[in-house]
């Protein structure tokens, strides 16, 4: 099994970063002083943006190549039972989740707090296996997840551009 290199997927989230401020300039960077905080800002409304960019070679393809799973992070670091993905990002406040794929380019908004709802459900149900990725030092662990299975949380682009604020309760 290899191991994740954390500067290695670092880069490819800022590579990420980069596309999504280019589709979206109604939102400022967050996160250039602590790579921890939510990624975007909106300039005018405040909404938050959290972006994940997957260049995953390992994920399952349909017959187009596309990829059919998006790879939902559940604990950051499993041990110390750190909470990642949109689990994470819902407590910090995260209006919108947004999953790139890099090749082929794809990319899907949602509604943060239904993203994790659904996420949760989907792994609370026992149907997935979780997966554990090795870092140094550390494991992650998450789910391969259908992406049909998130069609409710999704939103449209003119949706995030506007900077509707979503996660009022959360």
């Amino acid at each position: 099994m290899s191991e994740f290199d954390f500067d290695t997927q670092l880069n490819l989230g800022k590579e990420g970063e980069e596309k999504f401020a280019t589709l979206y300039p109604c939102f400022k960077y967050n996160n250039d002083e602590n790579c921890k905080e939510p990624d975007f800002v909106h300039k005018e409304t405040g909404a938050i943006a959290e972006i994940k960019y997957d260049d995953s070679v390992r994920a399952i393809r349909g017959a187009d190549d596309k990829q059919l799973n998006f790879f939902v992070e559940q604990y950051s670091n499993h041990k110390q039972m750190t909470l990642g993905g949109p689990f994470r990002a819902v407590q910090e406040g995260v209006d919108y989740y947004v999953y790139m794929f890099k090749n082929p380019f794809r990319i899907f908004i949602f509604d943060a707090c239904k993203f994790r709802d659904i996420a949760a459900q989907l792994i609370w149900s026992g149907n997935y296996k979780e997966c554990f990725i090795k870092n140094k030092g550390w494991w992650t662990t998450g789910y391969p997840l259908p992406i049909g299975a998130f069609e409710e949380a999704r939103v449209e682009g003119d949706v995030i551009g506007k900077g509707y604020k979503l996660n009022i309760d959360n």
